[in-house]
């Protein structure tokens, strides 16, 4: 079998991080850990595994994307199995890409997301496919937040089924969520601002409403009970914490009028974007607006 190495970004001290080594050890020859501020402690019991190749990087990571492509150098071996330190492997995964591995240039992986104590099964949270593991040659990382690679070459998609997923142990308290979200807000506002873009209410409005009404309607997120609502609800807010960040870097000078009325027009369209079947008062109400 083509051998793979394991590259693993950590900061802090990851609470499932040693569960995640634990779950690829027979699966790849190195476990390159990038370390962007983990406690000492944690280093010296990651130090105790031969396994472990720690590589240091003092400058400032907001978010993993800006490093990926370095980081994929990090690894001598042909393949790399990228992993966040809260992302746990499956046995029946790893037989899967055993078994495959040798066929195909990168695989698309299902995740199965614990948030707020909870599976998400819904609420455009499942599948959540990510692509992991890859040839280094076949893959392009851009430096975007929350983006998905460029790929070249021939992929295999993992079936979307518990089993196969990765158990990805996401947010687990509000705390952690805003903390996150506070982070990547003003980071992007920061990426809009630096790149002179405009960026207005009527844009914050079309992505806010997309967010909560395809996550909490057409993504069933009503389904994921409570939780399903307040993420639906989080995530709408979002984009409202990256306009006020742009604003803000604006010293509050806006683009365009800041128009109350356009919440409910595009919340209308948005419901009707999504509604799965039509009538022809929907259609005609569409073409209104």
């Amino acid at each position: 079998m083509e051998k793979i190495s394991a590259v693993i970004v950590a900061k802090n001290h990851p609470p499932f991080l040693l569960k995640v080594i634990e779950s690829i050890e027979d699966l790849v020859e190195t476990i390159v850990i990038v370390d962007i501020g983990v406690s000492e402690p944690l280093i010296e019991k990651l130090k105790k595994n031969k396994k472990i190749k720690l590589i240091k990087i003092e400058e400032q990571v907001p978010y993993v994307e800006l490093i990926r492509e370095k980081t994929k150098d990090f690894a001598k071996t042909d393949y790399v199995f990228f992993l966040d330190p809260d992302e746990i492997v499956p046995q029946k995964l790893k037989t899967v890409i055993k078994s495959h591995l040798l066929s195909y240039d990168y695989f698309r992986i299902p995740r199965k997301n614990i948030i707020l104590g909870r599976w998400i099964k819904y609420s455009r949270w499942w599948p959540d496919y990510q692509i992991r593991i890859f040839k280094k040659s076949k893959v392009v990382w851009p430096k975007i937040i929350h983006r998905q690679p460029k790929v070249t070459g021939h992929g295999f998609e993992v079936e979307p089924r518990e089993e196969f997923a990765l158990i990805h142990h996401n947010y687990k308290n509000l705390d952690e969520y805003l903390e996150k979200a506070r982070r990547y807000a003003k980071y992007e506002a920061k990426e809009l601002y630096e790149e002179k873009r405009i960026y207005t209410f009527s844009d914050t409005i079309k992505k806010s409403l997309n967010e909560f009404i395809s996550r909490y309607f057409a993504g069933q997120g009503f389904k994921d009970g409570v939780q399903g609502f307040v993420l639906a609800f989080l995530q709408m807010f979002y984009y409202f914490l990256v306009y006020f960040y742009f604003l803000e870097m604006k010293n509050f000078k806006a683009e365009g009028k800041i128009n109350e009325e356009e919440f409910f027009r595009k919340g209308l369209k948005e419901v009707l974007f999504w509604k799965k079947k039509k009538t022809l008062m929907d259609k005609l109400i569409k073409k209104v607006l």
